[in-house]
């Protein structure tokens, strides 16, 4: 062992450890103290003040969401119990262009910063991180600044095409944002103002990152009839950058598309081959969510309400049924309800697995905290994963379907020594049983939590099944002087 101090604050103890890289599980113990990993192995002579048996039960890493938007819920809810309820330790927040911060220029705003929640925005991430820090989060945070942020925070008129000046300012603000601690940026170029940027401007922003070590997501332009070609847009200004870049969400909507992934994950391992840090999440589900859109409402049959701001007690109905109800047709009904927000059905679900299955794709929740009828993403994407993908579908070993859930996004991510199940790592940790591990969230019932889920470790603390007083949740950075070795995913073996 490291150290000849056998004292532990936590001892768990006869679990099948699965470390978060791929390699096979083996029978042991894992000691905490201080926060930290210190001991794994045969721990039977170890004192601990703390002790948890694990017999039977899966002993990993926490796991990390790579696609959150519970920005403003660390200010709003800090307890997160979607979170700690499917084994989530870390999220990584500010996906889609839109983040907590920076703050508008007055009489700016966008349609897509509703699924963030209605906290006021910060000046920028210096403040949004010591807000945090001062409630003291549930669980860990990773933040990206949002491209639609920038632009609202500059430009007079967001929708327009940025001048120099403008440009210029966007990317000082970025800068600043990744000098206090932001681990990247993220577009959201199918939604306004995001939506409105050319290749330069996304380039200027990517050179930003890049030469700060850091990483740019991108909600792509198009998920439809376009997905190929704006797909290999984001990876364009990757080839141009050497800026690291992820996929989100990745999915192709509407029949007409279901299989033109095997197009656009080609052209991901041929940008992988090119020398392109790429990679991709999704969530397990067939169905999509996020803000209402009129336009939609006659191309997609399925859309069912999770909030609507004038008109709340539609929500949960579907927008055929509330538009039979109100005797217009389903784009009228669409328009009444706004502001609002929906879900899609239009993915196919073999497709989603076959996009998971890919070796550098993470998992992302893309959970909405804020609706009143959420996704059932939000909570049991991870325990989705663990019981369907893997034990009922056998798409993979338990093993890889881990890694892909910690090892993987904590180098993505660049968050040093979390996502594995070593010493001298943080002791974010999860228990679970992986015969009866599973989701509950339904489309019906959305907020049900997960079974299967023992305990769950933040930081050493144990904060599932029982939320602590004291939360030990940290904001975390992206480690710059590991750069070289974190950005680029590592393959899973499949």
């Amino acid at each position: 062992m490291q150290t000849d101090d056998r004292s532990l604050d936590v001892k768990i103890s006869n679990g099948w450890i699965i470390d978060g890289l791929a390699t096979p599980r083996w029978r042991g113990d894992v000691g905490i103290r201080d926060g930290r990993i210190v001991a794994v192995g045969d721990l039977s002579a170890w004192h601990a003040d703390q002790l948890l048996d694990a017999s039977g039960h899966v002993v990993a890493p926490g796991f990390i969401d790579t696609h959150g938007h519970d920005d403003l819920m660390f200010i709003e809810r800090p307890v997160l119990d979607w979170k700690t309820s499917q084994g989530i330790t870390t999220v990584v927040v500010g996906n889609c262009g839109v983040s907590a911060f920076p703050t508008p220029l007055p009489g700016n705003s966008a349609a897509a910063l509703a699924l963030l929640g209605d906290s006021p925005l910060f000046e920028d991430m210096a403040q949004y991180v010591q807000a945090v820090r001062n409630l003291k989060p549930m669980i860990n945070v990773a933040a990206l600044v949002g491209h639609a942020n920038l632009r609202m925070a500059v430009m007079q008129d967001p929708l327009a095409q940025p001048t120099e000046a403008e440009q210029t300012a966007m990317e000082s603000l970025l800068a600043q944002a990744l000098q206090d601690g932001a681990v990247g940026f993220s577009t959201g170029l199918a939604y306004e103002p995001g939506c409105m940027a050319d290749q330069a401007e996304l380039e200027g922003l990517a050179r930003v990152a890049a030469t700060k070590g850091s990483l740019h997501t991108s909600h792509i332009r198009n998920e439809g009839e376009t997905v190929q070609e704006s797909v290999e847009e984001v990876l364009a200004v990757a080839r141009q950058t050497q800026c690291a870049t992820l996929v989100s969400h990745h999915k192709c909507m509407m029949p007409a598309n279901w299989g033109r992934s095997a197009h656009t994950l080609a052209n991901i391992d041929q940008a992988r081959a090119g020398g392109v840090q790429a990679t991709l999440d999704i969530y397990p589900y067939s169905g999509s969510s996020t803000i209402l859109i009129p336009e939609r409402a006659h191309t997609i049959d399925q859309i069912r309400i999770t909030w609507s701001e004038p008109h709340p007690e539609c929500n949960g109905q579907y927008l055929a049924d509330i538009a039979e109800q109100w005797g217009c047709d389903r784009e009228t009904a669409a328009r009444r309800l706004l502001p609002a927000g929906a879900i899609y059905f239009a993915m196919d679900e073999k497709e989603v697995q076959r996009i998971f299955s890919h070796p550098c794709c993470m998992v992302g929740s893309d959970g909405l905290p804020a609706d009143a009828h959420p996704h059932p993403r939000l909570w049991g994407s991870f325990t989705r994963i663990l019981g369907r993908y893997v034990r009922e579908d056998g798409l993979m070993s338990l093993e890889q379907a881990v890694a892909k859930m910690t090892a993987m996004p904590a180098s993505v991510f660049g968050l040093e020594n979390r996502g594995v199940l070593q010493v001298g790592a943080w002791a974010d940790l999860v228990v679970f049983n992986p015969e009866t591990v599973q989701d509950c969230a339904t489309w019906e019932q959305p907020t049900l939590p997960s079974q299967g889920v023992q305990t769950v470790f933040v930081n050493g603390v144990q904060v599932h099944p029982v939320a602590p007083e004291k939360r030990p949740g940290q904001v975390l950075n992206r480690a710059f002087a590991a750069q070289a070795q974190s950005l680029d995913a590592p393959i899973i073996p499949l």
